[in-house]
């Protein structure tokens, strides 16, 4: 008998509801994406390691960052609301460029958070419960609380800390996100809480009291009253005139964090009335971080001065035994002990704990939404798309992602192989990608932006266009700094592959990620071809809810 399915010619999948409920409301996805910029992290990153630089403007370095995040920003926010659905540039990329472009576009990122997975969670121990704990004893004189500061801050207390820390994520995001962001939103105004009080701390204290305050308790740590002068002088930190160069190209520890204002697209078809949140919801994130960036930056250099934030900087972790700490003071710590009330100091020191992992929610949550989108599309197993009927949420791509980011962990806490920055040249791959997809949208896909809600114009040029335009010279100018940055870890200098994989040999490995995703369509289109499938008719349609 003849095979009448192939009489009729390739078949496509019938494509069912996801089962992913739309629970997100407009603080949530607000929430969301400030988390994922971590502003208190943010601040950390710039205070702990720019300054060394030398001749580097804080305020505008964070400024010209700003500038280059927003356009970017601002494409994700307009394609999520013409295509509200889970996945983001997966479904973007794959509906205007084509589905190769596509998964290699998401892969890449998908890829780069499972890696990065181990950066925040290790963040929570070194950034947030080290410092919290050295608070304590610096106010109580207790001794066990500050060797449990400094196990905390140690490679096993990182790792042990950042997998309970991710078993606790996956465990929620299986319940539901409407459980998570429960949890999510009271931790980010216990976090904000915190950040008010630098700033008022840092404002309302003079800057002699608070630095006499800092003497003494910073003192107690390093057992010697002279610590403040110890760290001037064990630094060498000279200031340097204003260098340009210097505070653009540090730019990349700001965009590490502020880059990602746009985390809420990869969960577009669980917010609610997406597509008039996503549009001002993302772009507003690089505005809010960028003023409470400002704030603390500007109100912590008052405070504590400029001199001695370029020596712990010039000291870093690695340096801070010559004075008697074992790891460098973060900035809030600073204010924290600065303020001489150890209410203040608990408040501050507990609340910022909150900022140190808090990007990781959101590359778990955002990757295994991506690995629901390939299932669905049939480029990956079927098991990846299945999301419980009671909690409606996909629990074998989460446990997928949760078990990949404590392999990441490892690496990243036991072995030199993988630097905070190196990946982010990668994720820049892919956010051209998105702009290029959104110059070419309202072109390739007319009856997609003429019915959607950001069909504006300016004369005959589509708005869409012309940030993705602005958008992908932002992103040249990023990928520049991380290059050109003698600490991202990425080189384009081949005789760095003498000393080892970071250097010319991460971004071969970035290059590599990225055209990976190629591989695996093509692999997955031929196997489905065998079996009388064409791939290519998924991508006609935007995905089902």
């Amino acid at each position: 008998m003849p095979d009448r399915s192939q009489a009729r010619g390739p078949r496509v999948f019938t494509r069912a509801a996801t089962g992913l409920v739309r629970e997100a409301g407009w603080f949530d996805a607000l929430v969301y994406n400030v988390n994922f910029i971590s502003v208190g992290l943010m601040v950390a990153l710039m205070f702990l390691f720019m300054p060394s630089y030398g001749g580097v403007s804080l305020p505008l370095s964070l400024l010209f960052c700003a500038l280059l995040a927003l356009p970017t920003a601002a494409t994700y926010g307009m394609l999520a609301a013409i295509m509200p659905r889970s996945g983001g540039d997966y479904v973007y990329v794959s509906r205007v460029l084509g589905p190769a472009w596509g998964m290699m576009s998401n892969w890449n990122t998908t890829v780069w958070w499972v890696l990065y997975g181990g950066v925040p969670s290790a963040f929570l121990a070194s950034f947030g419960i080290a410092p919290f704990m050295r608070i304590l004893a610096a106010f109580t004189g207790n001794e066990d609380v500050l060797r449990f500061a400094d196990w905390a801050a140690s490679p096993t207390g990182m790792f042990v800390i950042g997998a309970l820390l991710i078993v606790v994520l996956t465990g929620l995001f299986i319940l539901g996100l409407r459980v998570y962001f429960r949890v999510q939103n009271v931790l980010f105004i216990l976090a904000m809480l915190a950040t008010a009080l630098v700033v008022l701390v840092a404002l309302v204290r003079s800057p002699a009291v608070l630095q006499s305050n800092l003497a003494q308790y910073l003192g107690n740590l390093a057992g010697r009253p002279d610590i403040l002068e110890a760290l001037l002088r064990e630094s060498g930190y000279q200031p340097q005139p204003f260098d340009l160069r210097n505070t653009i190209i540090t730019m990349t520890w700001i965009y590490l964090t502020m880059g990602f204002s746009f985390s809420s697209a990869y969960i577009g078809g669980e917010v609610k009335q997406a597509s008039k949140i996503q549009v001002w919801a993302i772009p507003g994130t690089v505005v809010y971080a960028l003023v409470w960036g400002l704030l603390l930056v500007w109100s912590v250099s008052r405070a504590v001065g400029a001199d001695l934030i370029g020596a712990i900087s010039t000291l870093g972790d690695a340096g801070a035994s010559a004075v008697g700490l074992a790891a460098a003071p973060r900035f809030h710590e600073l204010i924290a002990l600065g303020s001489g009330s150890l209410l203040v100091a608990f408040l501050i020191g507990f609340g910022f704990i909150f900022w140190s992992y808090a990007w990781l929610p959101g590359q778990i949550l955002n990757a295994s939404r991506n690995l629901v989108a390939y299932a669905i599309d049939g480029l990956m197993p079927s098991a990846l798309a299945w999301v419980s009927p009671r909690f409606h949420t996909p629990v074998v791509s989460l446990v997928v992602m949760g078990s990949l980011s404590i392999v990441s962990l490892a690496i990243y806490v036991f072995t030199p192989y993988f630097a905070t920055l190196v990946g982010i040249f990668g994720f820049l791959l892919t956010f051209i990608m998105v702009s290029l997809s959104a110059v070419l949208l309202p072109y390739r896909r007319p009856e997609l932006f003429t019915g959607s809600p950001v069909a504006w114009r300016l004369g005959r040029l589509p708005v869409l266009s012309l940030v993705g335009a602005i958008s992908i010279v932002a992103c040249l100018v990023m990928q520049w700094a991380y290059l050109n940055d003698p600490y991202s870890g990425i080189s384009l200098d081949p005789s760095t592959l003498r000393e080892g994989i970071l250097g010319f040999g991460m971004f071969l490995l970035n290059i590599a990620i990225f055209v990976s995703g190629l591989v695996i369509y093509a692999i997955a289109r031929w196997w489905r071809a065998r079996q009388g499938i064409d791939l290519s008719l998924a991508y006609r349609e935007i995905p089902v809810e």
